[in-house]
């Protein structure tokens, strides 16, 4: 059987090829729009003649701080102030150190001022009375090109008293406390007197001066210690001697009561054979403050019975000692002795004895 032409062959002997989708093509771009009138003005302003513009940048601002510069401005600034008084008065007055000043001036010339460099201002007041005296500008010496405008204060009160001279006692300033047991015995500055001069209305209430604080904390041993006297203002010593200081500690001595001290009695027998009265006594002692605290807890009061004493049955009188003292205490006693009486057997105090149960 012949084959026959297949169906999917077409006229021209191939199948017909498939469809596809067309690729969209881009529409040619459009001519760049014209610029406008203001943006093209603004473009030609920033960026052309670059050179110039900056030029006159610089001129405007070289001309900006030339005039800023050269304008007057204002400061203020503390100017010293020095004394010169007479020999025979003194300024009892209040001192005024410095004194405030508002500057005038170009601002270039204020920025290099320093007022550390400013001469202080001199006061001449060997023939000064009492009063006001003023400061005036032309007393302050200023830079060339600066000049003052303002001063504070203005004037300065002046009051004088005539100076003399007196010899004061010397007293020694101590502080803190020696060490517990200890006290200070003697405070003895050399020289004890130091000739001060000053107002005469100062020193008429003056008779002793001070000397500079010596600390005393936790001493046990005397010591000598080098000050000088602390006048006060207005006032100043005659040649400024040093001051020696001589510091004198001890023992601190005390006396101490102890009532009610029990009283035992020491015997080579039975010591409940024996009945004292009274039971108890005072003890007093005598003597450096750490040995009377020690020997308050070690003492101990006795009566004490020898081998004649213990043999005697009548009632007598026995003498207190006591026992435990350290060295260098003192002590004394009341009453000094007690009554000693032999103990009454169980038998005699009131029928025969109870027999021991079998």
């Amino acid at each position: 059987m012949a084959r026959t032409r297949s169906q999917s062959i077409g006229p021209l002997g191939r199948t017909p090829a498939r469809s596809t989708t067309p690729i969209p093509v881009d529409p040619p771009a459009r001519p760049p729009a014209e610029r406008g009138p203001i943006r093209g003005w603004l473009q030609s302003a920033l960026f052309e003649n670059l050179g110039l513009k900056f030029l006159s940048l610089v001129l405007a601002v070289t001309v900006f701080l030339i005039v800023n510069t050269d304008k007057d401005r204002e400061i203020t600034a503390h100017v010293g102030v020095a004394y010169k008084l007479p020999d025979d008065k003194v300024l009892v007055s209040e001192r005024i150190d410095e004194v405030r000043v508002t500057i005038k001036g170009a601002w270039r010339r204020l920025r290099k001022f320093d007022e550390r460099e400013v001469e202080r201002i001199n006061l001449d007041l060997q023939h000064q009375g009492n009063g006001e005296l003023p400061i005036t500008p032309d007393m302050i010496h200023l830079p060339s090109g600066l000049s003052v405008t303002s001063i504070s204060p203005r004037t300065v009160h002046v009051a004088f008293d005539k100076r003399v001279e007196k010899v004061v006692e010397v007293v020694a300033t101590i502080t803190g406390r020696p060490q517990h047991g200890y006290v200070v015995a003697e405070v003895k500055p050399t020289p004890a007197t130091v000739k001060l001069r000053g107002g005469e209305g100062m020193l008429a209430a003056l008779t002793q001066i001070h000397t500079r604080e010596i600390s005393l904390e936790g001493r046990t041993d005397s010591f000598l210690a080098e000050s000088e006297v602390a006048p006060p203002d207005g006032v100043e010593v005659v040649g400024s001697p040093p001051i020696a200081v001589q510091v004198h500690v001890d023992e601190e001595l005390v006396t101490r009561k102890m009532p009610g001290v029990p009283v035992a009695v020491r015997t080579d027998g039975d010591p409940a054979r024996w009945k004292l009265t009274p039971t108890q006594v005072e003890v007093t002692l005598t003597g450096a403050l750490l040995s009377v605290e020690k020997a308050r807890g070690s003492l101990i009061a006795v009566v004490k019975l020898g081998p004649t004493d213990t043999a005697a049955s009548r009632p007598r009188e026995a003498e207190v000692t006591i026992d435990g003292l350290p060295p260098g205490v003192g002590v004394k006693l009341s009453p000094e002795h007690v009554k000693l009486t032999p103990a009454v057997p169980a038998a005699k105090q009131g029928g025969p004895p109870v027999p021991p149960r079998p």
